[in-house]
């Protein structure tokens, strides 16, 4: 367009062309002197020189107006033709029901949200990405359609951090070929999900942080529970563990927390905690019923209150499946302790008749004095221990060492070495490893240490247990030379004990030592299944059955205790455990069941991110710090100001721009010109 600047050359023809030139005139009468316009010749050159000057702007604005000027205002890359492809992040957390002077923070979000499309063409490409992550909102749309989706925007449970969201927009833009790449972060930028740390930034697209924040609030919440004891049996008493957050500037006292065990009140206490600090209580009661049972904590704390209530489930099971498998004959001292005890369902099994497909349905199997173990058992007694089952090794007086070898080395843990006719004793006990935790009574000021003539087993031949290279070990008990007599190890999600001495008194006195019965006892509680407490709506963690499998044509189901919400889940057996995925389908915190055709299997709890909880945000000026810190080329901060916001954008996007202001020059200029040439006379 610049190109129409040579007609301002017009008006300079024009000029030189029509110059008007002074002229004789004859006149017989002074009476024809008042008609003559008299004028010096200099004021009419300056005249005309003015006019000229008038035309030649207005012409030369005219240019300018249509060459489209503008002032940049940033150092952006946008290429003025070419489509622009924009992601915009809609926070539709917990933390959005906030409220500011200007309203609840979602719907300023949301009315942002639709300034920001504002600012660009109809022609471009929009995506909506929220915390829910949805499949339709994982591609592009015009304006309308994504003017409808933004409208549908809600509250949700789900919490994802900052990172999260940008890899998600990154991806989504890398895919597109050619324009720009632009990507809005509409948030208030709580410090528990914002984690610009762990963003790597892509130099081609242009990220805007835009925060929408409220005053702050003060939080009272349930953070966590949990057993002080793993174990649960029917008319024992249990102490249960909450843990409560003060997330505000604040100190509270007398603060009553409620625990309900199926509907019914089971404890009450008051709590004291201070501003940002946390407290654990304890809360003991006794369960009377086996089954599943739904708990539920309750505190009272305004305005945030999704927090205030936390469910969880377990199981109190009427005994406990514990599988001996025989390499000889059955052990009396094994029968007496877990046959006559209500708390265990003993079985005993030799070693020639193995069903291995009934593994899965006991919680503890014992290697009873085996000479060798053979290959078809020792990997499914790995596949055991993995899915979490509880195994006991009991050594044989004679055992073939590298057998034995090979079969620990399947589950990373020590090995039998040699035999020694050493005579010795334990000396000492780990009284800290669950196994022992609670076993012995303490004196004051004594610590948890046992004295030194405590009486412990005598052992005359026992086998050398090597833990070298091995990590993940524990010696629960070891003898006078520091050699173990007793071990523990993790393997998957299982354990694995392993005995120094068979259960003969001609090698120690262990199996009638008084120690033996809470040792056996305490392994055997331990190994009852632990399912979690509860799990956490937004992260898709798996629900696991070990004993269950898809027999018929009926499918698994997962519904709400209250109202009529149920979904299919997504179901694979794995290792001869069924798993279930709930991906995203609870929205809702509170109790869950798992059905099969119309029998329910196994009772759920589900609770909010506490994530959302802590009300703390990242100002303003800390947002730039953080930008700074990581070196976020092409990140910046959108702060609120007095211009619209789609004005905002399209100066930063396009600069601002000039051709209305040389449009009123051009007019400016003509308007002059006529008013000189009728004024000027």
């Amino acid at each position: 367009m610049l190109w129409g600047f040579a007609a301002v050359a017009i008006p300079v023809i024009i000029h030189l062309f029509n110059f008007r030139r002074f002229k004789k005139v004859y006149f017989t009468n002074v009476k024809y002197l008042q008609e003559l316009k008299q004028q010096t010749q200099r004021r009419s050159n300056l005249r005309h020189l003015i006019i000229l000057l008038l035309r030649m702007l207005a012409i030369a604005s005219l240019v300018f107006a249509f060459s489209k000027p503008y002032i940049p205002l940033a150092d952006t890359p946008l290429e003025s033709n070419a489509r622009n492809y924009v992601s915009i992040y809609v926070d539709n957390s917990f933390s959005m029901q906030a409220r500011s002077t200007n309203g609840r923070l979602l719907d300023i979000a949301r009315n942002q949200a639709r300034e920001v499309i504002d600012a660009y063409n109809p022609s471009d490409q929009f995506q909506l990405i929220t915390n829910d992550m949805e499949g339709r909102h994982q591609r592009f749309f015009n304006r309308d359609e994504f003017t409808e989706m933004l409208e549908e925007v809600n509250i949700s449970p789900s919490v994802k951090s900052i990172s999260e969201i940008f890899q998600r927009q990154q991806d989504l833009l890398s895919s597109k070929q050619g324009g720009n790449k632009i990507s809005f972060l509409i948030s208030d930028f709580q410090q528990n999900t914002t984690d610009l740390q762990n963003i790597h930034a892509d130099t081609s697209v242009i990220t805007y942080l835009m925060p929408t924040q409220a005053a702050r609030t003060d939080n009272l919440y349930i953070d966590s529970c949990w057993f002080q004891s793993p174990v649960h049996q029917l008319n024992q008493g249990v102490k249960m563990i909450v843990r409560v957050r003060n997330a505000s500037v604040t100190d509270f006292q007398n603060i009553p927390v409620k625990l309900y065990v199926n509907s019914q009140q089971k404890a009450l206490a008051e709590f004291d905690v201070k501003a940002g600090d946390y407290t654990d209580i304890t809360l003991p009661y006794t369960n009377y019923e086996t089954g599943f049972q739904n708990g539920m904590l309750e505190i009272t704390d305004y305005p945030i209150v999704y927090d205030d209530r936390f469910f969880f489930v377990y199981r109190v099971s009427e005994s406990i499946p514990v599988l001996s498998i025989n390499g000889g004959e059955q052990s009396s001292y094994l029968n007496s302790l877990f046959g006559l005890d209500s708390t265990f369902s003993f079985s005993n099994i030799s070693v020639r008749n193995i069903n291995y497909d009934s593994f899965q349905q006991y919680r503890l199997i014992i290697l009873n004095e085996l000479t060798e173990v053979p290959t078809g058992l020792a990997n499914e007694l790995a596949r055991f221990v993995e899915n979490g089952g509880s195994l006991f090794v009991i050594p044989a007086t004679d055992i073939n060492m590298g057998n034995y070898r090979n079969f620990l080395g399947m589950l990373n843990a020590g090995y039998y070495t040699n035999k020694l006719e050493v005579e010795t004793k334990v000396t000492g006990l780990d009284v800290l490893h669950p196994v022992y935790d609670d076993v012995f009574e303490f004196s004051k000021g004594s610590g948890k240490q046992l004295p030194d003539n405590t009486d412990m087993p005598r052992v005359r031949s026992w086998y050398r247990i090597s833990l070298s290279g091995r990590t993940g070990h524990f010696t629960l008990a070891k003898l006078q030379n520091n050699a173990p007599f007793l071990t523990a190890s993790t393997f998957g999600k299982g354990h694995l004990f392993l005995l120094a001495v068979p259960l003969d008194p001609e090698y120690s006195n262990f199996p009638r030592h008084a120690i033996f019965v809470p040792t056996l006892f305490k392994i055997g509680l331990l190994s009852a299944a632990t399912d979690p407490l509860y799990y956490t709506i937004g992260q898709d963690q798996a629900v696991e059955l070990k004993d269950r499998g898809i027999t018929s044509d009926k499918v698994y189901r997962i519904r709400a205790e209250e109202g009529d919400y149920e979904f299919i889940p997504e179901m694979r057996n794995l290792n001869r455990r069924l798993v279930f995925f709930i991906h995203n389908q609870v929205g809702q915190a509170g109790f869950y069941e798992l059905v099969y055709g119309d029998n329910t299997v196994k009772s759920l709890a589900f609770n909010y991110d506490r994530r959302e909880s802590v009300p703390d945000h990242y100002t303003d000026g800390a947002l730039s710090e953080q930008i700074g810190k990581y070196d976020l080329s092409g990140f910046k901060l959108l702060k609120e100001s007095e211009k619209p916001l789609t004005q905002t954008l399209r100066e930063i996007n396009q600069g601002i721009r000039l051709w209305k202001l040389f449009l009123i020059l051009a007019l400016v200029f003509l308007a002059g010109e006529v008013m000189l040439l009728r004024l000027w006379k």
